[in-house]
This record gives structure tokens, C-alpha cells and sequence, in this order.
């Protein structure tokens, strides 16, 4: 239950607008996200996906449970207050991980090609590439069965989680086997 800090009639058919969080100095990260899909390995590259995350933890800044809705982001920029974006929410319990996806950013991609493919495996490379002047990290969920297991990835439900720091006007690639069934 949230309680509106200001007098609101129920009238019929009646809107009323609240600004229910107004959190500064939120710890965010800033990241490039991407899954393979499949439109990937035919060696195009597309656009990844600007992402902003943070930790609804009173430590980093929030710490309250979230109702879903419409969030608008800003930021200041030479003591102006910008719109950064805006996205829709579910749903977030105290405690969970919170991801804002803002844009596409043509300036980080990803491109992935199918190298060769036996019986048993098929050779994926992935490359992402940054023509931004400072280095981007990037989060690339890879649903495939990757022979043999990643000891430094993440797993999400079915999916590894490549995370890498692309340098600025640079790229990064990273080579793996698909186990096909």
C-alpha cells in the first residue's frame, strides 16, 4: 500500500499522477547488454542494449519495494536536468536486482559468426566492439550449451553470462564450442 502525500478525489475516470520514488545518489552501473538469438552468426552486427542496473538495497541508495509502472531516468549535464529515458518496471521486492533498459546504443555492438560445426559442436565467436571514448562493460547472455563449462561465467537460468570491458574505439572477442545434441 503507498499513501499519496496530497489531498486526490476519486472522481470517475479521474488520473492522478505520483512521483513515488525521487531517490538521488542511487548507485547505478552502467553496462551494454545483448543475448544471442537467432538472428546471430551469419557475421552482421547489431546495436546492444544500454542498460541501467542497481540493487534495491538501502546501502546503495534505495531499499523499498517498487510498484510496476512507467520510470522516467534523468541526469544533470552542465546544471541542466536531462531525460535520460524512460522504460516500464514489474514488480520489485527490497532486495532485488533492478535493470532499466534505456536505448539501443549504436555506438557498442556485437557481432557473433558461426565458424565451423561438427556432429558434436559448432565454433561461435563473438565480437563486441566500442566506438565510444571510454571503456563500456558489456553483459552477453549465451543460451547454448558451451562445451567445455565456462569456470568464470555466471549462469542464469539456461543461459551463460559473458560479462567483458570493452576499451574505448575498441573490441573484444571471445571464442567458444556450442555442444549440439
Amino acid at each position: 500500500l503507498y499513501r499519496v502525500p496530497v489531498t486526490v478525489d476519486v472522481a470517475a475516470k479521474g488520473q492522478k499522477q505520483v512521483a513515488l520514488l525521487r531517490q538521488p545518489d542511487v548507485l547505478v552501473e552502467r553496462l551494454y547488454a545483448a543475448t544471442l538469438d537467432y538472428r546471430d552468426g551469419n557475421g552482421g552486427s547489431r546495436p546492444m542494449t544500454l542498460r541501467l542496473r542497481l540493487q534495491n538495497r538501502k546501502a546503495d541508495g534505495l531499499g523499498l519495494a517498487m510498484p510496476s509502472g512507467r520510470v522516467a531516468l534523468f541526469e544533470t549535464i552542465d546544471g541542466q536536468r536531462l531525460l535520460a529515458g524512460e522504460t516500464d518496471i514489474g514488480d520489485k521486492a527490497e532486495g532485488e536486482r533492478v535493470d532499466y533498459d534505456i536505448a539501443q546504443s549504436a555506438d557498442v555492438r556485437i557481432m557473433a559468426v558461426i565458424g565451423g560445426q561438427s556432429a558434436k559442436a559448432r565454433r561461435w565467436t563473438l565480437t563486441l566492439t566500442n566506438a565510444r571514448p571510454f571503456d563500456a562493460t558489456a553483459e552477453i547472455l549465451i543460451p547454448h550449451d558451451i562445451a567445455p563449462r565456462p569456470t568464470q561465467m555466471e549462469r542464469r537460468g539456461n543461459s551463460w553470462v559473458w560479462r567483458a570491458i570493452i576499451p574505448a574505439n575498441g573490441q573484444v572477442s571471445y571464442s567458444y564450442d556450442q555442444k549440439l545434441r
